[in-house]
């Protein structure tokens, strides 16, 4: 009996496998995004004042492609809970995927 040779795979099959596991990845940084502080409503991020929120909000990278995001929105809101929120828009510069972050302002403390 005589082996067959088993074919190399081609390279647009090695793309499309590739682009799956990328696909797979981004979807996982994505969901670890919203798991992390300030992804949702639930874990807002603490903050004194609203005037800290978009520079903050500005620090935090791309999950997909570590790049810089710019703020296209910077809305106030109320949770169910009662809770003052800020929920900061973002657009990544570098691949455009859009996200939402979340702060809690804290209440003022007299002096």
């Amino acid at each position: 009996m005589s082996k067959k040779k088993s074919r190399a795979a081609s390279p647009r099959t090695l793309r499309r496998a590739a682009g799956r596991v990328e696909q797979t990845l981004a979807r996982d940084r994505e969901r670890l995004f919203t798991l992390e502080a300030g992804g949702s409503p639930a874990r807002a991020i603490d903050v004194p004042s609203a005037s800290v929120v978009e520079a903050h909000a500005l620090s935090v990278r791309c999950p997909l492609c570590e790049g810089p995001h710019e703020v296209l929105e910077h809305a106030a809101v109320t949770a169910v809970t009662g809770a003052r929120l800020r929920e900061v828009h973002l657009r990544c510069r570098q691949c455009g995927s859009r996200r939402s972050l979340f702060f809690r302002l804290l209440e003022p403390k007299p002096n």
